[in-house]
């Protein structure tokens, strides 16, 4: 039987397509349901029908993508929505005890600090909790059983980039009032550098995930509505 014209692959593929979420997850999704689709084929080929046949009464007997979809859809976006949160309750406490290890070994600056950066700095401690501690609402939220409401994997999401956007700028912020000062620290001190490049690669990931679940939620609410999303 042709792979072109097999109703199984391209029931598969018309899922793989609609569904968005973690790549591992889908994967294993798309995986089981292969399985199932070729038990169910060898069945009805042993019960006399041509293979061709057989793959499309398994594939209706199953049933249409667009009815199963959205019930794969809610596990993905739940699981979608558990990654970022867990990622936000490591990445940010993380983020304040980097710093704060520069400037217990001394790396930090070594003049005074102006009033304005204490106080920006003092913003930057305070929002990074407050996100950690968002998240670790939401993550729990995430256990607590199916269905999940969408809008929990999407708030995710912009707990996560606007704790990027808020901690970044008032850190840019920060670092611009005193520029020869900063300059001074990543020169003299390694250690400061390479918390500047953590910070930095984190703050990148941190960023992918939350667009992600943002994606997620967008596609779950197309789902819902019997749309087709065309979201990448």
């Amino acid at each position: 039987m042709s792979t072109a014209l097999d109703p199984v692959q391209a029931h598969l593929a018309e899922l793989d397509r609609m569904l968005r979420g973690p790549g591992s997850v889908k994967r294993s999704m798309i995986a089981e349901i292969r399985d199932g689709l070729h038990d169910a084929t060898a069945a009805h080929r042993e019960n006399g029908l041509d293979p061709q046949r057989a793959a499309a009464v398994a594939v209706q007997d199953f049933g249409e993508v667009r009815e199963i979809a959205p019930l794969l859809q809610e596990e993905l976006t739940a699981r979608q929505g558990r990654r970022t949160a867990l990622l936000l309750v490591v990445a940010f406490p993380a983020l304040l005890l980097a710093w704060d290890g520069v400037w217990k070994a001394g790396s930090g600056w070594t003049g005074p600090v102006l009033p304005v950066v204490s106080a920006l700095a003092r913003t930057v401690d305070v929002l990074t909790v407050l996100v950690a501690a968002a998240a670790v609402v939401l993550l729990l939220v995430t256990f607590r059983g199916r269905p999940l409401p969408r809008w929990v994997t999407g708030l995710t999401g912009v707990v996560g980039a606007l704790g990027v956007a808020g901690c970044g700028g008032l850190s840019v912020t920060m670092n611009l009032v005193d520029a020869p000062q900063s300059g001074e620290m990543l020169s003299r001190h390694p250690l400061a550098a390479a918390v500047v490049v953590f910070t930095v690669v984190t703050a990148g990931v941190v960023t992918w995930s939350a667009v992600r679940s943002l994606r997620v939620a967008w596609t779950a609410r197309h789902s819902d509505q019997g749309a087709d999303p065309q979201v990448g």
